[in-house]
């Protein structure tokens, strides 16, 4: 980088930076389920092991986990976790209060001034998150490299076990708040499994020192689990709303129309992002399946979801051996299918076909036939299946929404649109506060077409040229003076979308002896 030391304009020649976005791959998925433990906030997951440390590894009892891991395993880039807690429980038709808790310790002590049999609080701890599995947590004090004097507190460490396994340590911690290594700052900065509170405040003295003998851990007790209900999904679903981008989301498991309808009207809301519907594990049958789907017909806005079924008989990443296999909800493995296609292709790529291989599946929980799998396709609302298919695995073969009619039955279609409005607000930010002229309306003209011109390019629109597959009109007609009055600028845009072919027709005739015979394949 050149040196800059006297006052003034400096020119230099580089490569030009795009103005565009990329047109593929930036979407992330959203899962909202019940984990071990974990922060109930929408929190960023960039890979399995990532997950691992924050929510715990795989348990049969949390169906969350087994979505987050077959997301990556399926070319899934990054997501986010939402935990959904116990909050409600409507069993016996009531809505009873059943909120859990976190275990905690109070007893963690040291020798304080003076004395050398009485011990005091050096500070509280508690787990981070909700839960039984904080009664599995111990803390333990260790010592430090600092002594303490008359002026200096001295140095402890801080151990922390789960299921009586190290699984972080701080060295060198102190209780002096103006301490760059103050215990409180630290711990509670840092740590995926406890919070302190409540920090021992007495003064410095030379006989200040630490239990290190007979009692050095604490078990922290209390944790509780709490009834997981369907409208604690509906109420997890605000905690996306500081998450920016286009969005594949997915309330794993969960069949409840209570549960969905706020997932599917924020999607809808939001405008970019788009849900992946469970089947029910427990169906056995066609008809069971159908059942199930038939709770979404009345969904509105579904255009913004689709229903996949049955469940999948996959690969158990939490077991070895021959039977290290599991009925797993497909949710998390058709997300990262979504987000594979369109890496590879674009966002107006059916995820489905004989290509949309779901990695990690065996077999499906309730056997259908070709014509099954169209009775599914066709029917109210549609259901988009997975077909076994002879050397080439499980493969996801189905593309529609939950909507009925209209361009956005299809899955490409309302994922593009959405991928174009994220794209296009996103694109013309710059344009907040410009002077509303002519030279901002051709420079909104130049980024968008460029945009949708390289989006063409890739394949995301249809027409023989860039003429006919999208318009872009920022000008004088539909910027007049009164639009202008009010600090309006109008952009109108037009797209020619992507189609998939679902239904390929082949007449294939025989031709002998100057007659013909024609069969449909």
């Amino acid at each position: 980088m050149p040196t800059y030391s006297t006052p003034g304009v400096y020119v230099n020649e580089g490569a030009l930076a795009s103005l565009t976005p990329s047109v593929s791959g930036g979407t992330s998925a959203v899962f909202f389920g019940s984990a071990e433990r974990g922060p109930t906030a929408a929190t960023l997951i960039t890979d399995w092991a990532s997950y691992k440390r924050t929510y715990g590894d795989l348990k049969n009892a949390y169906d969350l986990g087994y979505a987050v891991y077959h997301f990556f395993a399926n070319g899934g880039r990054s997501c986010y976790v939402v935990r959904v807690v116990g909050t409600y429980d409507t069993a016996g038709g009531t809505a009873d209060s059943v909120a859990p808790t976190k275990a905690a310790n109070t007893d963690i002590a040291y020798y304080p001034t003076g004395s050398s049999n009485a011990s005091a609080g050096l500070f509280d701890a508690t787990a981070v998150s909700n839960g039984n599995w904080g009664n599995n947590v111990k803390v333990g004090i260790v010592g430090g490299l600092v002594d303490p004097t008359a002026d200096k507190y001295p140095t402890f460490g801080v151990v922390v076990y789960l299921n009586n396994a190290e699984v972080e340590r701080w060295p060198e911690l102190s209780i002096d708040p103006d301490s760059n290594r103050y215990v409180g700052t630290v711990v509670n900065t840092y740590s995926k499994y406890i919070t302190v509170s409540n920090v021992a405040t007495d003064a410095t003295d030379a006989n200040m020192s630490f239990i290190l003998e007979g009692s050095e851990q604490w078990t922290l007790t209390g944790g509780t689990e709490g009834v997981v209900g369907a409208q604690d999904f509906a109420t997890a679903v605000d905690r996306i709303d500081n998450v920016e981008g286009t969005l594949i989301m997915n309330a794993v498991g969960q069949t409840s129309t209570t549960a969905l309808s706020p997932l599917v009207n924020k999607a809808a809301e939001r405008g970019d992002s788009f849900v992946v519907i469970d089947p029910d594990k427990t169906s056995e049958t066609l008809t069971e399946v159908q059942t199930v789907a038939s709770n979404f017909a009345g969904l509105s806005n579904g255009g913004y979801a689709a229903h996949y079924a049955p469940a999948l008989v996959m690969v158990d990443p939490g077991k070895t051996g021959p039977g290290a296999v599991r009925t797993t909800y497909p949710g998390g493995a058709v997300a990262g299918l979504i987000s594979r296609t369109e890496i590879q292709r674009s966002v107006s790529k059916a995820p489905a076909g004989f290509s949309a291989e779901i990695a990690g599946a065996l077999g499906t929980a309730v056997d259908l036939s070709d014509a099954d799998i169209g009775t599914l396709y066709n029917g109210n609302p549609y259901v988009n299946a997975f077909k076994v298919v002879p050397g080439g695995g499980i493969v996801a073969y189905g593309a529609r929404t939950l909507e009925r009619v209209g361009a956005d039955k299809f899955i490409p279609v309302r994922r593009t649109l959405n991928y174009l409005k994220y794209s296009l607000k996103n694109l013309t930010q710059f344009a907040v506060f410009e002077p509303n002229d002519q030279n901002l309306w051709s420079r909104i003209n130049i980024v968008v077409s460029g945009f949708l011109g390289e989006f063409y390019r890739s394949g995301g629109l249809r027409g023989n040229n860039a003429a006919q597959a999208f318009f872009v009109v920022c000008d004088e007609t539909i910027n007049t003076s009164n639009t202008i009055d009010q600090g309006i600028v109008n952009i109108e845009v037009g797209v020619a979308l992507q189609y998939p072919a679902e239904f390929i027709v082949i007449n294939l005739s025989q031709w002998t002896g100057g007659s013909n015979s024609v069969e449909s394949v």
